[in-house]
């Protein structure tokens, strides 16, 4: 599985595994919380808007820039799997080469298993908006939290890596999600949230199916529809593939609008003195098959 290499069970890998080079002891269990220590708790800083990125180039950075921080219990839950898979492989081996049954090796397999399914789980979660195996500083709360529980220890986090926040860096109280929210205000931050994202899936599809529509028409050559209609689909599968988990998902939604543009783009080509490419496509098929039933006919006399 993912989680006993540098990746996790997605096949991704968390930003605060960074690659470090460790010197351990595998005979000494701690190794194991040795090799996790640096990830179980990372210093992160604000998000940078693309105007500050661009400002950035013409002046020194802030080194004032608020920091805060993040704590991954995922990482508590590799470190669970990790030491649980060698107490199992220890078990292994001495049913292998005792005499006698190791105690506890069942209870052991079964909590293994167990621990891997919430693992699994903890996965999920982190495609969601909001991870709550997550207590991150973007977060007003929670950065004062983590400022209370870290206290005097911040210095032992000095000089280490730092990484960007993932979401909205909130500014003050008002921005944090209060400890009176009911129900009611919790269904209408998560509807608005939802409704902007729908709102900009809704822009990119309509600039996918109406750009190329407008490049075909104001300027109706053959290399236009084809050029237009090969990047199109190249960009719209990439996008597919970074949004979407599944498979057949970025297959069928690639080829979808795929067929969406070729439709299009041979219809337009009509003006351009063409055969539409569906019709072409099709009466080839046709003709394919005239001829297989003539070779048969010619074959059995």
């Amino acid at each position: 599985m993912g989680c006993f290499g540098s990746g996790n069970a997605l096949g991704e890998r968390d930003e605060e595994n960074g690659g470090q080079n460790l010197r351990i002891d595998l005979k000494d269990d701690r190794w194991i919380i040795d090799l996790e220590l640096d990830n179980i708790i990372t210093t992160i800083i604000e998000n940078e808007t693309w105007t500050d990125s661009f400002l950035r180039t013409f002046k020194e950075p802030n080194k004032d820039q608020e920091r805060s921080y993040r704590i991954n219990f995922a990482v508590l839950q590799r470190i669970h799997l990790k030491q649980l898979r060698v107490k199992l492989a220890k078990h292994a081996a001495s049913l292998r080469f005792d005499a006698s049954e190791p105690t506890g090796w069942q209870e052991t397999l079964e909590k293994y298993i167990q621990a891997l399914q919430n693992y699994e789980y903890m996965e999920t979660r982190r495609l969601q908006p909001e991870d709550p195996f997550y207590v991150s500083g973007e977060r007003y709360q929670d950065r004062k939290l983590l400022e209370t529980i870290i206290g005097d220890e911040a210095y032992r986090l000095e000089g280490r890596r730092i990484f960007r926040a993932i979401g909205n860096w909130q500014k003050g109280p008002r921005g944090s999600n209060s400890v009176h929210d009911t129900r009611r205000d919790n269904y209408q931050r998560k509807w608005t949230q939802g409704f902007h994202q729908r709102l900009g899936v809704a822009a990119i599809a309509g600039i996918f199916l109406i750009v190329p529509m407008w490049f075909m028409v104001l300027h109706n050559t053959l290399y236009t529809g084809l050029i237009s209609t090969t990047a199109f689909v190249a960009a719209f599968g990439l996008m597919a593939a970074v949004f979407l988990t599944s498979l057949m998902e970025v297959m069928s939604a690639t080829a979808a609008y795929a067929a969406v543009l070729v439709v299009s783009s041979s219809e337009n080509l009509q003006e351009f003195g063409e055969l539409p490419i569906s019709k072409v496509f099709f009466e080839d098929i046709d003709e394919y098959q005239r001829n297989i039933m003539l070779a048969k006919k010619d074959a059995f006399g």
